[in-house]
């Protein structure tokens, strides 16, 4: 999806060289197995919760939950996380609830997380969908480093919603999603741009009368692309509330699905599912229904 310079420029304006990064967060593997925070460097706005572990992980995986102590996303706001799974570590990292975009008069707001694995981690950054208020204007980045062996599985999605007594729709939402490998040389990327008048003007071709947006990745090479395009299409057959496609991702760097839903209980719906196809693939056993 595209858009006109003009709307994209409040949102590419170069972060500051001195932006702090607000969430650093690393994992790695125990003599035990057993995968566990070996560093984290946690300031405001976040809180991470302790490690969690969870009925239907794989028995060495590492649960965590990010959670925003400000309330949302506010006008002005540079956060930065930075997650790391060692080798051979199992990782699920995902939000207490859904992060809130609030209107932005005079300024935007940027997220950057980078995820990085090494060889043989499985790293998972599932975050719960942001809501985007009426006037949000929102960059947001995921950049992955892919170490040979590891796997990625990650998402970003939004939906809508109006207060009482508001009106209007958000004002522009961006979302570049990178995948390098150690030497920096870029394996996959997507990039999604759509202001608030797009999404109103319910275009066929760009989102029709659907609501909510999310694309849902596999990163990792050598991974069985055909079957796993296969699985996700059955596990997601057509539906009314929902439109999707799924796609290979260049360099054989893994899959790509995106989702479109009419509300966000169905896209929050589909999300899991995709979750626990890919899951159910990769380890043999398929996650509950996301914690609340």
């Amino acid at each position: 999806m595209n858009a006109p310079q003009e709307l994209l420029r409040p949102l590419i304006a170069p972060p500051q060289a001195s932006s702090p990064v607000q969430a650093r967060i690393a994992f790695s593997k125990a003599p035990s197995g057993a995968s566990y925070i070996s560093e984290q460097r946690v300031g405001y706005p976040f809180h991470l919760g302790r490690t969690l572990k969870l009925p239907d992980d794989p028995k060495d995986m590492a649960a965590v939950y990010v959670q925003s102590c400000s309330g949302g996303i506010f006008a002005g706001q540079d956060l930065r996380m930075h997650l790391h799974a060692g080798p051979d570590t199992q990782v699920h990292v995902s939000t207490g609830a859904a992060t809130v975009a609030h209107s932005m008069l005079e300024q935007s707001a940027r997220q950057t997380v980078s995820l990085t694995a090494e060889r043989g981690a499985l790293l998972e950054y599932l975050p719960m969908a942001t809501i985007l208020f009426p006037q949000a204007n929102l960059y947001s980045q995921v950049r992955v480093n892919l170490h040979p062996g590891a796997r990625v599985m990650l998402c970003d999605a939004f939906c809508l919603h109006t207060p009482q007594d508001s009106a209007g729709l958000f004002d522009f939402y961006r979302a570049d999603l990178e995948v390098r490998c150690p030497a920096g040389r870029l394996l996959a990327g997507d990039r999604l741009a759509l202001s608030g008048q797009d999404l109103l003007r319910q275009l066929p071709g760009v989102s029709h009368a659907f609501q909510t947006l999310a694309t849902f990745m596999l990163v990792g090479q050598g991974l069985p692309v055909e079957a796993l395009k296969t699985a996700l299409r059955n596990a997601l057959p057509a539906h009314p509330d929902r439109y999707l496609g799924v796609s290979a991702l260049p360099n054989d760097c893994g899959v790509s699905l995106r989702i479109m839903t009419l509300d966000a209980v169905s896209l929050r719906n589909s999300l899991h599912t995709a979750w626990a196809c890919v899951r159910e693939h990769l380890t043999g056993v398929a996650p509950r229904v996301r914690r609340k």
